[in-house]
């Protein structure tokens, strides 16, 4: 059984995607009750370190941080085992209760998968948005720094999802879900524009294809999202995601478009500073995202891996006096290499190297003129421990 699971591991540390339980729909779980007798699983997911940033035009500044911290329990029910429940909470998060859900906003997962038939299974509660990709799936203990678009979208919602297992290979999850917890004005960066109605079901619906091909060893996931943020203001989001596996190695690569008629992200409001100081949210961004991922397995006890991420934030129509096109601009890259002393790669030392760089159009003086550049090295661990 230990090896099973160290196996498991293993390969979801590989791809930074997590492995899926048959007959379970998505999460981003460490092993997947891998065992075939194993019913439930309980862990704690830690990932701690000592932080020394070094912005370019700023003070450099060194502190210890707990970066994650999650309790995660998930298991299946009955003799056939065709329900699964997974339950996550971040200790990180906001404990705020949301209003349309009634769950504190530290829940990631509150959902049950029943799996009626050997091709069919349905999925309620709050989940993560069905979109394809390798790190929106990713466990959040493994991810050091995720992307401006990935970090900043509020993804965990109430909602079901239906998926048709086509083959052992392949599937296509149909997801309805919340496109937010909270009222418009404390969802949206400056509220909702005067004049804006309300939207009387702001629902997302999703469709995803998963593929996997080469005895698992490449593996495609595709979406294609639409939601209606408020009466005649709507959000689309495309995913792109491929990866490929090998014993020692394996790679990534995500491409992610969204057009918003309200900043969803809200990224490129938060750029903005008016003179009058007064906060609003921007309407008609396009947010695109390329990430890409290398990771190493260089020998039992040691890995390696390379991550870069290139985005861009647009404007696809003027705002207060903003022309059309780029708004924002930022690159970052992150090299790693972990220590892993047990054979079960529970408990991990790290050394973390991230660069951020953001630039914004001098078009306009509605933007910072000035661009940020930040070096952060950290030295950390990552610890799972499992409890049953």
């Amino acid at each position: 059984m230990k090896a099973v699971t160290a196996i498991a591991i293993i390969a979801a540390a590989l791809s930074a995607a997590p492995l899926r339980a048959a007959g379970t729909k998505g999460g981003d779980t460490l092993i997947k009750n891998a065992a075939i007798g194993k019913y439930s699983d309980m862990d704690f997911q830690m990932r701690g370190s000592f932080n020394a940033s070094m912005p370019e035009n700023g003070r450099t500044s060194a502190r210890f941080r707990m970066d994650n911290f999650r309790w995660n329990v998930e298991g299946y029910i009955g003799k056939k085992k065709n329900i699964y429940y997974h339950f996550r909470q971040s200790f990180n998060a906001n404990f705020k209760s949301n209003v349309f859900d009634g769950l504190l906003a530290s829940i990631d997962y509150a959902y049950l998968t029943w799996r009626p038939a050997s091709r069919f299974s349905v999925t309620f509660g709050k989940q993560v948005f069905a979109l394809g990709g390798a790190e929106f799936r990713a466990a959040p203990v493994y991810v050091m720094q995720y992307s401006d678009f990935g970090g900043s979208l509020a993804c965990y919602q109430m909602g079901v999802t239906a998926t048709w297992h086509i083959s052992p290979a392949q599937e296509i999850d149909f997801q309805i879900s919340n496109l937010r917890g909270n009222w418009d004005d404390e969802y949206y960066y400056g509220a909702l524009p005067e004049g804006t109605e309300a939207a009387a079901a702001p629902l997302l619906y999703t469709v995803n294809w998963n593929g996997s091909f080469l005895d698992e060893a490449l593996e495609f996931r595709y979406s294609a999202s639409f939601g209606q943020q408020t009466k005649g203001r709507n959000m689309w989001i495309f995913t792109m995601g491929q990866s490929y596996r090998r014993e020692r190695w394996g790679a990534y690569l995500d491409i992610m478009y969204s057009r918003q008629g309200l900043d969803a992200n809200g990224l490129i409001s938060r750029d903005m500073v008016f003179n009058d100081g007064v906060l609003r949210t921007t309407a008609n961004t396009d947010y695109v995202s390329i990430i890409g991922y290398l990771h190493f397995f260089l020998s039992p006890s040691f890995s390696a891996f390379l991550k870069g991420a290139r985005e861009y934030g647009m404007l696809s129509r003027p705002f207060e006096g903003i022309p059309a096109g780029l708004c924002r601009t930022n690159w970052n890259g992150q090299a790693c290499i972990e220590y892993m002393p047990t054979k079960s790669r529970d408990f991990r030392i790290f050394l973390h190297y991230n660069y951020y760089a953001l630039d914004f159009n001098p078009r306009s003086k509605l933007l910072p003129s000035r661009s940020e550049r930040e070096h952060r090295l950290s030295l950390g661990i990552i610890y799972i421990m499992h409890v049953f």
